[in-house]
Formats: C-alpha cells, sequence, structure tokens
C-alpha cells in the first residue's frame, strides 16, 4: 500500500470510510465466508494456519486503522509486515454438527473486528462430523466489498504461490508532516473536488426530477413488524443450489440469474411473512448493490452502488412476481448512473472529524442508515472451486451481515457449479432461518416447474 506522499499507507476513501462509522454492536460490518471441506487431514488447523501466514501479504489484510491527527487528513491503513495468527486464527476443537457449527459461526459474525489489528479474524473448526473441517473468516466491509473479498480468498487459496515476506511496519509521520502532507494533497484535489461537487449536483437535480415523475418512483420501505432496531441476535442458514438448474429456469422464463435468485427470495419472504401475520399490502423493499468497479479502481475498496428494488411479496402469482421484479430492477439500474455519480468524493480538510460527528448522531437510535426492509445480494463468485493447502473448497457459504434497521440478509455466491447461499435473520424477529433456507430451495422447484414443465 502507498499513498505516494505517505509511504506505507493507504487513506481510507469517505465511502470506506463509512462503513466504519455505520457499525454498530448489533450490526457489525464484515465481509464473510464459511468455508467447507469434505476431508481434512490430521493438523488441518496448523496447515490452514501456514497457508494463510504465507499468502497474507498479497492481500491488504496485513495492515492496521490509524487515524489522521485531530481527523483532518483521512485514516489510514498503515502496513504491518506481520499479525498475531494465535490471535487472528483460532482454533476451534469442540465436535460441531451442521446445525451447531452454522450457530457457533452466526455468533462469531457478531464480534466487531479490533481495527488497530489487522482487520481480519479467522476460526479454523477441525472436529465436524466425518472427517470435515470448516473455516470461517470475515474481513471488514472498510477494507473490501463482496467482489474484494472474493479476491482475497482467491490471493489466500492454492491460486498463486506464496509471495515475499514483507520486511518492516509503515512508519508513521509526526503531525506536522502529516498535514503538511494532506494540505499538499488537498491543493492537488482541488480541481478534481470541483469537478465532482459540479457533478454531484447535476445528478442530484436528476434525481430529484425522477422522484417527481411516477413511473420511476421508489416503492417506499413498508413498516412491518418486524421493523425496528436490529438486535445483536442471529441465526445462519445456508443452501447449495445447482447453478446449472438456476440457468436452466432463467432461459425459460427470460430472465437472468440474478431475476431468478431475487424471486425464490421474493418467495421465501413473502411466505414468511405470510405465515406470522405480517405481510405488508405494499411490496417489501430490498437493499442490494451493483458493482461499478472497473480496473483503474484496484481489486479492494467499496466500489458498490446501492439498489432499493420491491420485490413484489405483494402479488401471489409467482410469474406476475418475476415480471414484477424484474421491473422493479431495471427502474432500479436505470438510476444507478447517478447515484455512482455522487461516490467517489475526494476527501477535504477535517470530512474525517466531521463524518464521525455525523454518523454517531445517525447511528444513536439504532434505525434505517438505507431503505430496505431485508438485504438480498448475489455476489459473483469462482467458476472453479477454490484449494487451500491441496484441500479442495466444497462450499463457499457467505455469512451475511444484517444492516441497522434490517432483519434478514439472503446472499448468493457462485462455488464452481453451485450458488452458495447464506441465510442471516435477527434472531430477536425469526429464531431460526433454516425455514427460511428451505423455502428458498422449495421456490426453485416452483419456478422450475413453471418454466420446464
Amino acid at each position: 500500500m502507498t499513498t505516494g506522499d505517505l509511504p506505507g499507507l493507504a487513506r481510507l476513501r469517505p465511502d470506506d470510510h463509512f462503513m466504519i462509522l455505520s457499525e454498530t454492536d448489533a450490526s457489525p460490518m464484515h465481509v464473510g465466508a464459511l468455508l467447507l471441506f469434505d476431508a481434512v487431514p490430521a493438523g488441518f488447523a496448523e496447515t490452514i494456519r501456514r497457508q494463510v501466514s504465507e499468502r497474507l501479504p498479497a492481500t491488504p489484510l496485513l495492515a492496521r486503522l490509524v487515524e489522521a491527527p485531530e481527523g483532518y487528513d483521512s485514516d489510514v491503513w498503515a502496513d504491518v509486515a506481520a499479525c498475531d495468527l494465535d490471535y487472528h486464527l483460532t482454533r476451534v476443537s469442540q465436535p460441531l454438527d451442521p446445525v451447531a457449527l452454522r450457530a457457533a459461526v452466526a455468533d462469531l459474525s457478531m464480534e466487531r473486528l479490533d481495527l488497530a489489528r489487522a482487520p481480519f479474524r479467522g476460526f479454523v473448526f477441525d472436529a465436524l462430523p466425518g472427517g470435515a473441517g470448516a473455516v470461517y473468516l470475515k474481513v471488514h466491509h472498510a477494507v473490501a466489498d463482496g467482489i474484494g473479498f472474493q479476491e482475497i480468498l482467491r490471493r489466500l487459496s492454492d491460486a498463486e504461490p506464496p509471495p515475499p515476506p514483507r520486511p518492516a511496519d509503515a512508519a508513521l509521520p509526526d503531525a506536522e508532516t502529516w498535514r503538511a502532507a494532506a494540505d499538499a494533497r488537498f491543493a492537488a484535489l482541488a480541481p478534481e473536488a470541483a469537478a465532482h461537487s459540479a457533478q454531484r449536483r447535476e445528478a442530484l437535480a436528476a434525481l430529484d426530477a425522477l422522484k417527481q415523475d411516477p413511473a420511476s418512483a421508489r416503492a417506499r420501505t413498508p413498516v412491518l413488524k418486524m421493523s425496528g432496531p436490529t438486535s445483536p441476535q442471529r441465526s445462519l442458514a445456508t443452501v447449495s443450489l445447482p447453478l446449472a438448474r438456476v440457468k436452466a429456469v432463467a432461459a425459460a422464463l427470460g430472465g437472468t440469474i440474478n431475476d431468478i435468485f431475487l424471486a425464490i427470495a421474493a418467495t421465501a419472504i413473502r411466505e414468511t411473512l405470510l405465515e406470522i401475520g405480517d405481510l405488508p399490502e405494499t411490496p417489501v423493499v430490498v437493499n442490494s448493490a451493483r458493482s461499478y468497479r472497473r480496473p483503474e479502481h484496484g481489486a479492494f475498496g467499496n466500489r458498490i452502488v446501492a439498489l432499493h428494488p420491491h420485490v413484489a411479496t405483494h402479488l401471489a402469482d409467482p410469474v406476475e412476481r418475476l415480471r414484477a421484479i424484474q421491473a422493479s430492477m431495471a427502474l432500479e439500474r436505470a438510476r444507478t448512473h447517478l447515484d455512482e455519480a455522487m461516490l467517489g468524493a475526494p476527501e477535504k480538510p477535517n470530512g474525517a472529524r466531521d463524518r464521525r460527528a455525523k454518523f454517531a448522531e445517525r447511528t444513536a437510535d439504532g434505525g434505517r442508515l438505507l431503505p430496505g426492509n431485508v438485504t438480498l445480494s448475489n455476489v459473483p463468485g469462482p467458476a472453479e472451486a477454490l484449494s487451500f493447502a491441496g484441500l479442495t473448497l466444497a462450499a463457499n457459504y457467505p455469512v451475511p451481515i444484517i444492516g441497522s434497521g434490517r432483519f434478514l440478509n439472503i446472499t448468493s455466491r457462485r462455488s464452481g457449479a453451485m450458488l452458495d447461499m447464506g441465510v442471516m435473520s435477527d434472531a430477536s424477529r425469526l429464531p431460526d432461518a433454516r425455514p427460511i433456507g428451505a423455502r428458498v430451495a422449495a421456490a426453485l422447484d416452483l419456478y422450475e416447474g413453471l418454466a420446464l414443465g
């Protein structure tokens, strides 16, 4: 990492800083995965430790967060030569069946990361039934979005040889040197900042015009019994669906893989809300995202635009529901270039200080920071299964987070020939996520029957 003027330090972009500032004890901001291996050798925990240790220098994980003096400049990720793997990779040796494993991971997902240390933790489970093993890895969302997290996994895998070790920790400048470097950078960024400000004003005007047009208006997030501040309790379930089946259904019904993912998730949500008597007359709105990452952005950080489509839970007919979801997504995609224009603002003097003050107020009551009752995400994953120290992954399940004010997250990720899904619920509202996972799988059967007869 480098900023040029501060060697070994990478300034935190305002869009990435959001992931730290929006974090609460009830909504930790991690990107994570439960990696399953069908059979592991004796010494599995040490094997994984060695694999990770050798490959960490190829990732952005060998760093710690350092706040700029008085919040005048951006905070920075400061390179470190090594981290304490006794802390960052913990062996969990007690026998756990599949249900207990997921319950343990749900609990571990609620532990916030200490960003004064390297921004990740891993937990190695080596006493699973049938000689299986697992690793739960979580990385702070300020480091990487879902696509960046998959690149971290790839770099930790056998895909590339280990890089050279990192020689030393980055040296931190004194406050006077740091401020001088910041002032020089702000001066150099002035034309870019002015251009972005003008771009933002134009985008806001265009978004205001869209709001006045009933044909392009967003659905309002309905208030449910499930609504309200998110609790710190979680339940995790996992689902694996054959990608070939999802592709066949999508082709037959004139949609995409993402359309079918949203439709089957919406069906599971509708049936769950019906069962508990909480289905609103207006459709449930989701918080989702679209990646706008381009080569010049690099592999890490957050390059995502928020999407807030509705998922037509008010419609009983499955095909009508699919078509309404497609229409809602089309409206969302049509405005993403405007939302993207709002992102990527250059840092300004005292920006970090001002953001901290603003978000302290916004997160105080635990309410929603963004629209949406639930989160649905379909994140790209590897076409071929990854291997670690010669051990091939059997599954690469997302371990989703639940943002403030929501009660459910269903995230899908390709893993070889499968779509591996993680279903995370706020257990104070939906105590067991497994029925939702079962409904997701049944919803694919439903759409497959409609599509293929």
